[in-house]
């Protein structure tokens, strides 16, 4: 009989495969990874992969969750210590610029190519959905925190300033995986949006 294994170990274990994999989907990409580029990278056997992972997807999906997780906790984090809901957004802005341009280095290249490639897969559209939502989510919160401070005074509904700047970022961020961020001059086309979000908020002279 074998031995039992602890619930930190499989924690421990199946942390090591992600960080393989996360690995492995910068290297390559999604759709050239491979089960065996994961095997060989978390240097483990293919059984024991196997024990908690059937299929790459399987092991994306939850590379994706576990980096919801964390952005919902640096979200929480933004509006919790910033000075102003106005400088929560400029400083979310600001991450995006460092995320456009370190994409081709990070897992953010892959998590679009995911997305963009199986878009007409009725699963991975559904997550796509749901990856938009939880994002227009955030952002309406943000903005809606901002009114009830006295901060914003919003020239359109919440939710369509919501969607705007949402789509806005998504768009930068796809082109920036496309052709690259400094072709894409990702950084000075959300530098020339700012003024522009701040009129459709209405921002305060006392938030900005």
């Amino acid at each position: 009989m074998s031995p039992k294994i602890s619930d930190e170990v499989k924690e421990q274990r199946k942390q090591q495969i992600l960080g393989a994999a996360e690995q492995v989907f910068i290297r390559t990409g999604y759709e050239l990874a491979t089960m065996k580029n994961i095997v060989e990278e978390a240097n483990m056997s293919r059984g024991w992969i196997y024990l908690y992972f059937q299929t790459k997807e399987e092991i994306f999906e939850a590379l994706i969750a576990k980096y919801d997780q964390e952005n919902e906790r640096i979200f929480s984090e933004l509006m919790a210590n910033s000075s102003s809901i106005w400088a929560a957004l400029e400083m979310l802005l600001a991450e995006q610029k460092k995320s456009m341009m370190t994409i081709e280095k990070s897992l953010a290249s892959a998590y679009y190519e995911y997305f963009l490639s199986g878009y007409r897969d009725k699963d991975r559209r559904l997550r796509l959905i749901r990856h938009y939502e939880t994002a227009l989510s955030n952002i309406i919160r943000l903005l809606e925190s901002g009114i009830a401070k006295g901060e914003f005074h919003p020239t359109l509904p919440t939710e369509l300033i919501g969607k705007i700047i949402t789509s806005n970022l998504e768009g930068i961020m796809t082109l920036s995986m496309a052709v690259g961020a400094e072709q894409a001059e990702a950084a000075a086309q959300i530098d020339a949006l700012i003024p522009y979000f701040k009129m459709l908020l209405g921002v305060s002279e006392e938030s900005s």
